[in-house]
């Protein structure tokens, strides 16, 4: 008797050890205190619309589990719920790696005594780098429950990409990364990749992102600066046109090309991005697209630096220098002072003044063998009062190597009796020019007329970039 009481004691301990857990029931929701007339149904619909925007590429998978649809719960209401779905969790290309939800819409069709009935509306899928989550637990019609507040252990899909700040604090070897170097950039935009990894995992505030079957991590970090905005020469607002559209960054992996948010990106500074690429496939490439008239496209194999394709041979070098710039000594009157060179920019498309109202547009290189030189001039030893510019241009001359004079195609001023600077068209591969002012007479604002002359022999500007 003993022993049998033993074995069934054991045998109810076992039997209470491996009793399932309680199941979820099937509920019923409701919106303003009436029934969702055939909700399992909208879930489903919603699943099968937001198939579509994970098979486009507008949104990622966050994990290899299915992508659901749920209902957001109202602030303490167990099952009256708002009047949108919850599809996820997803990643939208270029947030963060935490998990996205893409919301959407019921609108009710009809309302009976047994309640109402909705139908689907198309998702509001958020815009790359835009996130969006809901702010309530979520409940599905079979009662199954999830708090979005907390997420599972990260997991990247395919075509998953998150942009992330980097202060730069950290070498690349504390990170995890190897160094790279590779530079992209145009008149508007320079991008230098200065690090990449292919790790196994990646850490982040969310927890350790690792890379779903079937694909690989990778991590880039890039400094990017955004000259149209950190450029003087493009803080106009009076354009004589279109203004110039910033530039665009890109990553194109196999099958899929993201587009890099703008603002996930700092007008100088630096970001990680964390991305996947299929186990098998080409080589990722990093893409600046040049918007304007004269649209190009850069591509750059990743990690290897090679160039995909042509591009002007400007756009080869480094865009400037602002070191060691020289002064050539002139008289303006009965005023002798210093033109000074405060900085030069090679490029293939420049802002200039187009009138004396002030008006200002963009001016091209003229073949892709041709470069844009501006030199950025500045005054030293107190210049004569008078807003001149637009006549002492004419005697500001830009001398090539050979002595042949560089075609002016353009200047910038503000008041001052000297441009702010002057753009001339030279070969691309130019490694230096001289600046001068040419003797002559002019009948200048305050000044009447006046002879101009310099004091010194034209300056030397190294162009060595």
């Amino acid at each position: 008797m003993r022993l049998l009481a033993v074995a069934l004691t054991c045998l109810f301990a076992a039997s209470c050890a491996s009793a399932p857990p309680p199941q979820p029931r099937e509920v019923t929701l409701t919106i303003h205190g009436k029934a969702v007339l055939s909700a399992a149904d909208l879930e489903a619909q919603a699943e099968a619309q937001l198939a579509y925007t994970l098979d486009f590429g507008y949104v990622a998978r966050a994990g290899s589990a299915a992508v659901k649809c749920w209902f957001a719960r109202k602030s303490g209401e167990k099952f009256d719920v708002d009047e949108k779905l919850w599809c996820g969790p997803v990643q939208v290309p270029g947030t963060a790696p935490s998990p996205d939800w893409v919301p959407v819409p019921l609108k009710e069709v009809t309302k009976t005594a047994e309640g109402v009935k909705f139908e689907v509306q198309p998702p509001q899928v958020p815009q790359s780098g835009a996130r969006s989550t809901p702010a309530s637990k979520l409940v599905r019609t079979d009662g199954t429950e999830l708090d979005p507040a907390k997420p599972d252990e990260p997991v990247a899909g395919p075509e998953f990409l998150a942009v992330l700040p980097d202060d730069e604090k950290k070498t690349n070897a504390e990170l995890g990364l190897g160094d790279l170097d590779v530079r992209l950039r145009d008149d508007l935009l320079a991008v230098r990749g200065t690090g990449w990894a292919n790790p196994d995992t990646w850490p982040t505030p969310d927890g350790v992102l690792r890379a779903s079957p079937g694909n690989r991590l990778r991590v880039m970090r890039l400094h990017v600066e955004k000259l149209f905005a950190t450029d003087s020469g493009f803080r106009s607002t009076n354009w004589h046109g279109w203004a110039p559209q910033p530039s665009e960054l890109a990553l194109e992996v196999p099958g899929k090309r993201h587009q890099l948010p703008q603002d996930r990106l700092p007008d100088n500074g630096s970001v990680l991005v964390v991305y996947t690429v299929p186990d098998s496939g080409e080589a990722e490439r990093l893409v600046i697209g040049s918007v304007g008239v004269k649209s190009l496209e850069q591509r750059m194999e990743i990690p290897s630096g090679k160039r995909v394709g042509d591009a002007p041979k400007a756009l080869l070098r480094a865009g400037g220098a602002t070191t060691s710039m020289p002064t050539q000594k002139i008289k303006i009157g009965s005023t002798e002072f210093g033109m000074k060179v405060n900085g030069v920019r090679l490029g293939v498309r420049r802002p200039v003044k187009t009138n004396e109202l002030a008006m200002y547009d963009m001016v091209s290189a003229s073949a892709p063998d041709k470069a844009l030189l501006e030199i950025l001039l500045t005054t030293s030893g107190g210049e004569p009062d008078s807003a001149a510019a637009y006549a002492t241009k004419d005697l500001i001359t830009v001398t090539l190597p050979g002595g042949a004079t560089a075609p002016q195609v353009g200047v910038r001023y503000d008041g001052g009796v000297l441009p702010t600077a002057i753009v001339v068209e030279v070969p691309a591969d130019v490694r230096s020019v001289s600046l001068g002012l040419k003797e002559g007479s002019l009948d200048l604002p305050r000044l009447g007329k006046v002879d101009l002359k310099a004091l010194e022999a034209p300056v030397s500007i190294p162009l060595d970039f």
